[in-house]
């Protein structure tokens, strides 16, 4: 699915990739007078300028002057050179996060080889399966990487086409850096991966706390509809269902590893146990692995995932793995 733009409040889209799961990144549109602010780019180019085309009859009269990208992961920022007129900002730490990506090169390499290795049998084979469909539809070959031209911290209030928005950073929680931008005039908030709404999140850093924090702080703005980095538009019944999913299972990893439990014994018997039953419908359940990875690694004060290729192979190939058994 390429994306469908919806119209969200006066004068804000998003263009929604549904049903959200990996790179399938919503990206937000606010419009002003003769100006625009865009929030976030896709995962690549390609994307980018088919994103940018679907916006076209919205930007028309009001150029897109401002890009905010909500976070370093890169299927939040790597179509930022579509827009060589823009000015792209982004919290400090996020910025300095982006340098320490994956580059294009790289991802190029882990596809062909995911592609190589999908053909052999057993575990390396699913892993390469797992890593080939999830990077098939996108197309890094023609990804120039555009980083910040400045950057803000913690709260900040613009103008952009006349009208205020507020950008605010709340810290390390999905990744080193998580923002989102307030739309205060039409009530509406653009959560970036701050909210993955109805569709397994995926926790790189944490603690988890500081997420359960900002979701609390954004069920607080003088806000009605939320436009997650992932998921259909929300209201706050989204973002206390993800609110429910990190109590949850930040309680049950603790309790399990406790008990002298595993990672991967600990995501298998959480996903098939009747507590999951409430979010048992959200796609990629697989993805709850690496999720009881990062706790862990908060438990054992080793703090997050390193963005190692070595460390995401392993965190991906649990991930393959825990699929693997739950389609048996």
């Amino acid at each position: 699915m390429t994306g469908t733009v919806q119209e969200v409040g006066r004068g804000c889209y998003a263009w929604l990739r549904l049903p959200g799961s990996w790179g399938e990144t919503n990206i937000g549109l606010v419009t002003g007078e003769r100006a625009s602010l865009l929030i976030d780019t896709p995962w690549d180019q390609r994307l980018a300028r088919t994103m940018l085309a679907a916006f076209e009859p919205h930007t028309a009269g009001a150029a897109i002057t401002t890009v905010v990208n909500t976070h370093p992961d890169v299927d939040h920022w790597w179509g930022n050179a579509e827009l060589p007129g823009a000015e792209i900002v982004s919290s400090e730490p996020c910025a300095s996060h982006m340098r320490h990506e994956a580059a294009p090169k790289q991802m190029l390499a882990m596809r062909k080889l995911s592609q190589a290795t999908g053909r052999i049998p057993g575990r390396a084979g699913r892993m390469g399966r797992y890593l080939g469909s999830m990077l098939a539809p996108y197309h890094f070959e023609d990804v120039t990487l555009r980083f910040p031209d400045r950057t803000f911290t913690g709260r900040r209030s613009e103008t952009v086409g006349g009208r205020e928005v507020e950008f605010i950073d709340y810290g390390a929680a999905h990744t080193a850096s998580d923002a989102v931008v307030l739309v205060p005039d039409a009530r509406v908030v653009y959560t970036g991966d701050l909210l993955f709404a109805n569709v397994t999140p995926v926790m790189w850093h944490g603690p988890v706390s500081g997420w359960l924090a900002a979701l609390e702080a954004i069920m607080a703005l003088d806000a009605d509809v939320f436009v997650p980095g992932h998921g259909p538009v929300s209201s706050r019944i989204e973002l206390r269902a993800l609110h429910d999913y990190w109590s949850w299972l930040s309680t049950a990893v603790a309790n399990h590893k406790q008990a002298g439990e595993g990672v991967a014994e600990i995501a298998e018997r959480l996903v098939r146990s009747e507590e999951f039953s409430a979010f048992a419908q959200w796609p990629s359940p697989e993805r709850l692995y690496i999720n009881v990875a990062s706790l862990d690694r908060h438990l054992d004060g080793k703090g997050p995932i390193p963005g190692t290729p070595a460390s995401r192979a392993k965190a991906f190939d649990g991930v393959a793995c825990l699929a693997h058994r739950l389609a048996r």
